[in-house]
């Protein structure tokens, strides 16, 4: 492909977001955050493990569809992420949780990117030949495995156990500053 067309290519990631992010939005506020995290990690390991199969004759619309997939992930796991983050903070102290999780957030991206580049580096070389798309697969099945943790987390830190956690050390959050 061309690099033009590379770049559509991951437009199926970018509309998803588009369209999902909001919805992930609308299911935290109606309180479904256990919801919106669970299609997260399931959308991104799918679309992830959809992925472990790629070669260099995989149909662009099989790579599409994976993008897709992941891509509704990506959008439905912000809100959830940022109320997690905020929710559990006495409100004065609300802006710096949302901080905190917006530069985890960056983090991760720039540690996920590392990590791609770092596990498919042995086909690098190969970049045009078939021995490069297989190069990507155990990125792919990493991505997967935390997709799934993302539903575990998800399941476990919205449950009642947590939510009796909060309140047990509400207490110790909102004491003033000496």
């Amino acid at each position: 492909m061309s690099a033009a067309q590379a770049g559509l290519a991951t437009l199926p990631i970018a509309l998803a977001l588009m369209v999902c992010s909001p919805l992930s939005g609308r299911l935290v506020a109606a309180d479904r955050a256990r919801l919106a995290l669970v299609l997260a990690g399931g959308a991104m390991a799918t679309g992830a493990l959809l992925l472990t199969t790629l070669a260099q004759d995989t149909p662009v619309t099989y790579l599409l569809a994976a993008y897709g997939i992941f891509g509704v992930g990506l959008g439905m796991v912000n809100a959830p992420i940022t109320n997690a983050a905020v929710s559990g903070m006495p409100r004065s102290r609300a802006g710096i949780a949302s901080a905190v999780a917006s530069t985890s957030r960056q983090v991760g991206a720039s540690l996920g990117v590392a990590l791609a580049g770092s596990l498919a580096g042995a086909g690098i070389e190969s970049a045009y030949r078939p021995g490069f798309a297989a190069a990507t697969h155990v990125f792919f099945w990493v991505s997967a495995g935390l997709g799934t943790a993302i539903v575990v987390l998800g399941i476990v830190s919205t449950g009642p156990r947590a939510r009796a956690s909060a309140v047990r050390v509400a207490f110790l959050l909102d004491r003033p500053r000496r």
